[in-house]
């Protein structure tokens, strides 16, 4: 009974301390504070505070979030899209990746990721685009006057702040590379969307297929390759013009162009990677065009690498590393690029199989080649929850971003 007593008079007295007293709300600085601490899902959760969608707030998540980049690992399987991350490799020679997002819809990772965006699936003339930080697939207009889409690219133009799909179409089946016609779009103008018909009087651009399209201070550029397979050729012709090594697609004043080849350059990669034959890929390295060639004789023994110096004078400069002595022992596989570091460790991974269902291999690791130190070291990637296969994609520097889509 007493300890009932005094009970009441303890919450008695406490009562009439606070009842005069005002709850001060938290700092602004403190709450954004917090909500920077947040991983990208809780933010996107938490849209309804007013706070994230502040363009201050985005820019320091952006920042904080670009000081750390993370790995990130796509994976198809059952109709559905799965993303996985994890942190950049420091020390240790394995890590283990977690599900950072997925989908309901098989994406088309084909091409470079831009950004927290990458391509869902195309039907016909009709593209979609999803965003791997909010979830949101958005359905572009319909391609003008095509019968199908051939290829789409996403960009950032870095003067404009805007991205834009550039796309090529084919009008009819029947039609010849010339018919193709080439259009692109802003994404999310504030205005309804729509694409934007283009000229192409590049020598052999619609005859040729473009591997993976890489995105460097606002120009698109693609590594061309012949259609079919065991071409022997030193050169792709389009009519009589010789088909230039590089494309690219300068996202500001949306024009075509090309860059001649490096002397020393590989002209014919197949489009189908064989076991026996080189491998080659476009990079950033330190903000420049790269390609790389990997020499391969069953597991390759040397990388070529030309850095774009002078875009109007065609200029390169070339690079060769020989594979160190413990090169053979780390790895089993043929590999093939996956992109270069920011502080310029060239990355590869094992061969994907020709086909999605098909496994060559238990495990999954990556390796980082250093061309100043001449080291190889290998990273082995543990189990994903039971997602991992051998045809998962691999994208470096992954930077989160919790802006939200422009109006539309």
């Amino acid at each position: 009974m007493m300890t009932t007593q005094r009970s009441k008079r303890r919450r008695s007295c406490s009562n009439s301390r606070n009842k005069g007293a005002k709850f001060e709300e938290i700092p602004f600085d403190l709450v954004t504070e917090i909500l920077l601490r947040l991983p990208e899902k809780s933010v996107s959760r938490f849209r309804c505070v007013s706070t994230i969608r502040s363009p201050n707030f985005n820019e320091s998540f952006f920042a904080i979030s670009s000081s750390r980049p993370k790995l990130l690992f796509a994976y198809i399987s059952d109709d559905s899209t799965f993303f996985f991350s994890s942190p950049q490799p420091q020390t240790s020679s394995s890590l283990t990746a977690r599900l950072h997002t997925s989908f309901p819809v098989e994406c088309d990772l084909s091409d470079n990721l831009c950004g927290q965006w990458t391509f869902g699936p195309t039907q016909g003339t009709v593209q979609t685009v999803c965003n791997l930080s909010t979830g949101q697939i958005l359905t572009l207009p319909e391609v003008k006057s095509a019968a199908y889409i051939i290829k789409c690219s996403l960009g950032f133009d870095p003067t404009e702040q805007k991205i834009k799909v550039f796309c090529t179409a084919q009008p009819n089946e029947s039609l010849g590379p010339e018919d193709l016609m080439y259009q692109v779009l802003t994404l999310g103008t504030g205005k309804q969307m729509s694409w934007r018909k283009m000229t192409c009087d590049v020598p052999g651009f619609g005859s040729a297929f473009r591997k993976v399209g890489i995105c460097i201070n606002g120009v698109l550029y693609y590594l061309p390759v012949p259609f079919g397979t065991g071409s022997t050729s030193t050169s792709m012709y389009h009519g009589s013009h010789q088909v230039p090594d590089i494309f690219f697609f300068d996202l500001r004043y949306e024009k075509l162009g090309y860059i001649k080849k490096a002397q020393d350059m590989k002209v014919v990669d197949s489009p189908y990677r064989l076991f026996g034959h080189e491998s080659s890929a476009l990079a950033n390295y330190k903000g420049k065009l790269a390609k790389l060639e990997l020499w391969n004789e069953v597991i390759g023994t040397s990388i070529h690498m030309w850095v774009l110096q002078d875009a109007e004078k065609h200029q390169w400069s070339s690079y060769a590393y020989g594979m160190p002595p413990p090169w053979k022992s780390i790895t089993g596989h043929n590999l093939h690029f996956v992109g270069i570091t920011n502080n310029g460790e060239i990355v590869m991974s094992p061969d994907r199989p020709f086909f999605r269902d098909e496994i060559y291999y238990d495990s999954f690791y990556l390796i980082y080649y250093n061309p100043e130190r001449n080291t190889v070291t290998r990273v082995d990637i543990k189990e994903m929850e039971g997602h991992w296969k051998s045809n998962a994609y691999v994208f470096l520097d992954y930077v989160e971003n919790v802006k939200l889509m422009p109006n539309i």
